[in-house]
Order: C-alpha cells, then sequence, then structure tokens
C-alpha cells in the first residue's frame, strides 16, 4: 500500500491544483508498474508554521512515500524519483520569484507494522 503525504505552505497549497497533481502522480506511478493504481493512496497536509534557515518567506512541499509491500530497491526508488518529478514540476508551473524547497523522503515499512480494515470498497478498480 503506497501512501503519499504532502505537506504544503500555505502559498503552494492554494495554488496548485492538487486534484490533478495527485491524479498524474498515481498514473505515473501506475504505468510505470511500480504500483497498482487502486492501492494508491495520497493526501495533503497544509502546514501550519514552518521556517526554512532563516528565510521566513521560505515556502516547503515535503512528500513522505510510505511504503509497505517489499520492492527491489530500484522500484522503490524509482517511486521516490517519480514523486519528486511530479510535485517538482507543479512547483515549477508555478514560476515561484522566492525560494520553494521540493523534498521527498523514503520510508520503507515492514508489512507486519501495518494494519488496515476497509467498509465499502470498490468493487472494481475505478479508471476515470
Amino acid at each position: 500500500m503506497p501512501h503519499i503525504v504532502v505537506e504544503a505552505s500555505p502559498p503552494l497549497l492554494a495554488a496548485i491544483d492538487w486534484p490533478r497533481t495527485l491524479r498524474t502522480l498515481h498514473r505515473a506511478l501506475a504505468d510505470s508498474g511500480s504500483a497498482a493504481l487502486g492501492d494508491l493512496k495520497s493526501r495533503v497536509q497544509p502546514i501550519v508554521a514552518e521556517l526554512c534557515g532563516d528565510e521566513p518567506g521560505a515556502q516547503q512541499l515535503i512528500a513522505t512515500l510510505v511504503l509497505t509491500n517489499p520492492r527491489a530497491s530500484e522500484v522503490s526508488q524509482r517511486m521516490a524519483d517519480t514523486t519528486f518529478t511530479v510535485l517538482s514540476r507543479a512547483v515549477e508551473a508555478l514560476s515561484p520569484g522566492q525560494w520553494v524547497q521540493c523534498c521527498v523522503f523514503l520510508r520503507e515499512h515492514p508489512k507486519a507494522n501495518y494494519w488496515k480494515q476497509q467498509w465499502s470498497p470498490p468493487s472494481k478498480p475505478h479508471h476515470p
């Protein structure tokens, strides 16, 4: 179950088309064969307070890619790289005129450390 948790500075939170960006990210990961489209979960959270160095106007876009299924290291790296590329392009499209940092953390967790329960899941994969 790949989970992608994105933390974004308020200006980035407001400026990026998140539904389109996350859909692009999910499709890129699925098209590469790295993950099944229906297994991908993403969410975007606002950064309430932040500081980069000593620059109060700096902005951050930080993604944490959490993987619970074992994958070859090159597959995990490709997934992190794809996540970084899609998010970096979303920021670049804004032509930011100030310091913006985009980072991706890759976290791999053993399946044994993951609990899940679902109610009324889709009966078949949804492909809009």
